[in-house]
């Protein structure tokens, strides 16, 4: 099946379709760049003229998506991740919920997540809360990295127009994944 906008776009499918992800073997460990990679360098300094010094806090809100990319990041990690200023939302609630339907262990409180991956064992998190969130998908990389294989149902998120997962399948497709649409 050829990858479009229209097959991976969730709002055209009829049916729940689901999407295996399987990693090639030793792919990955073959990798060379041509050129070094790129690095990106920002400038942390601030340049403030004026009569008066400046001093204070400012505390900065966490980020959804941040907050979304995170926790799926912890399925890589062995023990206890704490995260702090992880916003009180559907979403981080719903990747939660995921987290929790492959194994993972997770307690929240006052804006602060702990996330224990070491129970996690499935490849398969539930195609429901995958559906309810576009940040769904954020599960794919570290499941293949700590299994080898997902098997993820197409995310699904809020209606903001389309938003195809295809840079997702080339991407995971130019790391060495293999993808079966189903």
């Amino acid at each position: 099946m050829a990858l479009s906008s229209s097959t991976l776009c969730h709002q055209n499918l009829t049916k729940p379709y689901f999407v295996s992800f399987h990693k090639q073997p030793h792919i990955l460990s073959h990798l060379q760049f041509q050129t070094p990679p790129k690095t990106l360098t920002l400038d942390p300094k601030f340049t403030i003229t004026g009569g008066c010094k400046l001093s204070g806090h400012v505390p900065i809100s966490g980020s959804k998506n941040s907050a979304l990319s995170i926790l799926a990041a912890t399925l890589c990690c062995s023990g206890t991740s704490k995260l702090h200023g992880v916003p009180n939302l559907s979403d981080t609630r719903t990747m939660a919920s995921i987290l929790r339907s492959l194994g993972a262990e997770i307690e929240a409180c006052n804006g602060e997540m702990w996330v224990n991956a070491d129970g996690v064992g499935s490849v398969e998190p539930c195609p429901e809360d995958i559906g309810k969130i576009r940040g769904g998908f954020f599960v794919i990389g570290p499941l293949l990295a700590r299994f080898g294989e997902a098997v993820v149902a197409l995310p699904g998120g809020c209606d903001i127009g389309t938003r195809p997962v295809d840079l997702y399948i080339r991407g995971l497709r130019a790391l060495g994944a293999i993808v079966e649409l189903g």
